[in-house]
């Protein structure tokens, strides 16, 4: 009997463990759209079109000299997801489309030591972004919204796009992380 009530009682606990996580939620966040065919571990082909994304710092591996060159056929050559999410700043609910942030640390093999990504913007904003957010949070490098891809004009080629509707974040600190027009990123 003692053994049974202590295996109920691990499990009540194992239980409210998973049920109060910060990960915890009742739906998938994101479902997948595409596969895709370039992954980790995949040599990254140089450019063919214009660079979209050009990525530095603690980088495991290249394509081009010291960096990593991306244009958007090999950015939509990887695994894509799609989630709704309150945008905080249209102020509407949207379908954002893109590249899990945790696949493309992944992809360019970015150590674990590695702390922060520097984001810039093609406007020169610059974010901060903790590398931990982005490997414990489905958060999005969106490329398209609502199905469409996204324009300069309107916050193209690429920006983060946090799963605000599925787990609590302080919006306050992290509306600074939602980078639009995305150009370049050193990781730190």
């Amino acid at each position: 009997m003692k053994f049974v009530k202590a295996i109920l009682g691990l499990c009540m606990i194992l239980m409210m463990g998973v049920a109060c996580s910060p990960n915890a939620t009742d739906a998938p966040v994101y479902s997948v759209v595409s596969e895709g065919s370039l992954s980790d571990g995949a040599t990254l082909p140089a450019p063919t079109e214009a660079v979209v994304l050009t990525v530095t710092g603690l980088i495991g591996t290249t394509n081009v000299e010291d960096r990593i060159e991306m244009d958007t056929p090999m950015l939509q050559s990887m695994r894509t997801v799609e989630y709704t999410v309150t945008d905080p700043f249209e102020k509407k609910e949207v379908v954002y489309q893109g590249i899990l942030m945790s696949d493309l640390l992944d992809l360019w093999q970015v150590p674990a030591e590695a702390t922060t990504l520097s984001v810039l913007a093609l406007d020169d904003y610059q974010a901060e972004v903790p590398i931990e957010d982005l490997r414990n949070y489905p958060v999005i490098y969106a490329m398209q919204a609502d199905g469409v891809p996204m324009p300069i004009s309107t916050r193209g080629p690429a920006m983060f796009v946090f799963p605000y509707e599925h787990f609590e974040f302080d919006q306050q600190r992290y509306n600074d992380y939602w980078v639009w027009q995305i150009k370049s990123i050193e990781v730190k």
